[in-house]
């Protein structure tokens, strides 16, 4: 496990760690450090175009996660349309967009859908230079799909598994441990016989279902797979999850407001990952992607973000991207 990896965790599971993170997130100096990289940055991905993308090919879901917002969407849910999926692929190349990520998930299962791994291969033959991702909950990965996901061509896994105990994972998820957690051991397994470069990472929502699993989660992956990640539950704005982050948190503007352009499985362009309606009204059938990017919905967010108003903006303020204090522009390096 990488170092910065222990970081995070130990900052998500420490108060007192977190209390020093949080003091270092208010001291002026230090936020004008990030301001500026904030402004390099934005001026980078524009100038580039080197935009990342979030496509929803599945809003179905086998798992019922208390904490996700599939419980209660309004939308319907359904599996992208081979129409609206080669609709997006023409508005990335007439708008001249250069992905640096193209994620295929937000609130459904990716695996769900029949077409991915086709999906995925056609992705990475239009645009080779573009990392491809999955995040999933892994429970309906047969060998076949295993076999599938190695040779594809999907850089990375996320797969969220959010428990370190059968009765925990049932009562979060509505699904069978032992089943998943035989299908990760077989994913690292065939990953390692085929010397394959596949990057295998490992998530916990940190909710009070799991509380005080943490550790257990940790020492059980860390020597297995690539990276860990727990992080704290989302309220989307409407839930009551009894929010971890301190009120007196310092909130800096979310870089996926910048720098990536999530599509639904409708067609329709969502604000972000927690965007499950998809506010901003705008479908790509019907609208270039920079035209949606651009949008006035989308300027509202990113003008109150950057004049520091979060805290008014009830999708936002509970939300782990506002309270990284800054990390996320300064650590992750634009290429």
């Amino acid at each position: 496990m990488r170092f910065v990896e222990s970081v995070r965790i130990g900052l998500e599971r420490s108060d007192f760690l977190r209390d020093i993170y949080d003091s270092v997130g208010r001291f002026p100096p230090y936020r004008r450090l990030v301001n500026s990289r904030v402004k390099k940055r934005i001026a980078e991905v524009e100038e580039s175009r080197g935009y990342s993308l979030m496509i929803e090919t599945s809003s179905v879901c086998n798992a019922k996660c208390t904490f996700c917002a599939s419980l209660t969407m309004e939308r319907k849910k359904g599996i992208m349309t081979d129409e609206t999926f080669e609709a997006i692929l023409s508005r990335v190349k007439s708008d001249g967009i250069n992905p640096r990520w193209i994620d295929l998930f937000s609130t459904g299962e990716p695996l769900l859908d029949r077409s991915l791994f086709s999906r995925v291969r056609k992705l990475k033959a239009v645009f080779p230079r573009s990392r491809i991702r999955i995040t999933t909950n892994f429970a309906t990965a047969t060998d076949s799909a295993i076999e599938e996901i190695l040779s594809c061509g999907l850089d990375s896994v996320f797969i969220s598994l959010n428990a370190s105990r059968p009765e925990t994972y049932a009562r979060i998820m509505g699904l069978k441990y032992e089943r998943t957690v035989q299908n990760v051991n077989r994913l690292l397994e065939l990953r390692k016989a085929r010397g394959s470069s596949l990057k295998v990472l490992l998530s916990m929502v940190m909710c009070p279902e799991n509380a005080g699993e943490e550790a257990a989660f940790v020492r059980m992956w860390k020597n297995k797979v690539d990276s860990i990640r727990l992080q704290r539950v989302v309220d989307y704005g409407k839930f009551d999850v009894r929010s971890a982050y301190r009120a007196r948190a310092a909130l800096y503007p979310c870089s996926e407001l910048f720098e990536r352009i999530p599509i639904l499985s409708n067609g329709d362009a969502a604000l972000c990952c927690h965007d499950p309606e998809g506010i901003i009204g705008l479908n790509v059938r019907d609208h270039s992607l920079l035209d949606i990017f651009h949008s006035s919905r989308f300027k509202r967010f990113r003008d109150m973000h950057l004049r520091g108003e979060i805290a008014q903006l009830p999708m936002c303020r509970n939300c782990f991207g506002v309270h990284s204090n800054g990390a996320q522009w300064l650590f992750q390096n634009f290429e």
